[in-house]
């Protein structure tokens, strides 16, 4: 067995945890519109009467039908991972400097990414945080190969920059230079298995995120078709 593998394991279910999360979210949010619409039927009276029957027993089977596809592909995304040493699953949390791993991993992903990808950082000293190395870099990972697949011919820009907010608060902002997204499409972009690109999984935002809401940080999207995208993750950091 190559040496390596027990490691990539590791990461592999890391990753798993933080879809089956955003895919547990996901699964609670159907079953609430069930319950909802299930309950104005319920109720229909002739001094209460529900404006379309049919279109909330619609809403009741797409959301159930949504929900089981998601778990559906949950299953079939697990059914390559395999079993990994006892105990290598459990990271220590640290004191991180995030200017100091971005610009760690700038400098990998400089060596290893895509030829026409320029990169682009503005990383100002930052309070520290409280997390894992390891899975912040996966989850920058994520975040740029997803940027990666939204530039034209992965020709393009990516710029990274640190900085601390009014509050005092750690922002980390990603920026492309890629194809952008609708505002529907930012909707439901952190959403397990959603890609507009066929033959994608559609499950790097959702892992990224998964991974920043466990270290009690915020994400958001702001994009516009032909206009890229940015990524702002903010979190609070270590108090003294």
């Amino acid at each position: 067995m190559p040496e390596k593998e027990p490691a990539d394991n590791v990461e592999k279910l890391t990753d798993l945890g933080h879809l089956s999360a955003g895919v547990g979210h996901h699964v609670i949010n159907a079953f609430s519109a069930i319950v909802s619409n299930a309950e104005l039927l319920r109720l229909k009276s002739p001094q209460a009467p529900v404006a379309d029957p049919a279109a909330l027993a619609e809403t009741i089977i797409q959301s159930a039908l949504n929900a089981a596809t998601v778990a559906r592909r949950l299953i079939d995304y697990t059914r390559s991972v395999t079993s990994i040493e006892p105990g290598r699953g459990v990271f220590t949390p640290a004191s991180i400097a995030l200017d100091r791993l971005v610009a760690e991993f700038v400098e990998e992903a400089r060596s290893e990414g895509p030829e026409g990808i320029a990169w682009a950082t503005d990383l100002a000293a930052v309070p520290r945080i409280q997390g894992h190395d390891r899975q912040l870099k996966a989850m920058l990972g994520h975040l740029t190969r997803n940027a990666f697949e939204a530039m034209p011919s992965q020709q393009g820009v990516i710029a990274i920059s640190t900085a601390a907010d009014a509050r005092g608060w750690v922002v980390l902002e990603l920026r492309d230079s890629g194809e952008g997204m609708t505002h529907e499409t930012q909707e439901r972009a952190v959403e397990p298995f959603f890609s507009t690109r066929p033959g994608h999984l559609g499950v790097g935002l959702s892992i990224a995120n998964g991974i920043w809401r466990r270290h009690r940080g915020t994400l958001s999207l702001r994009s516009q078709p032909g206009e890229g995208t940015v990524v702002r993750l903010c979190i609070e950091p270590i108090r003294a």
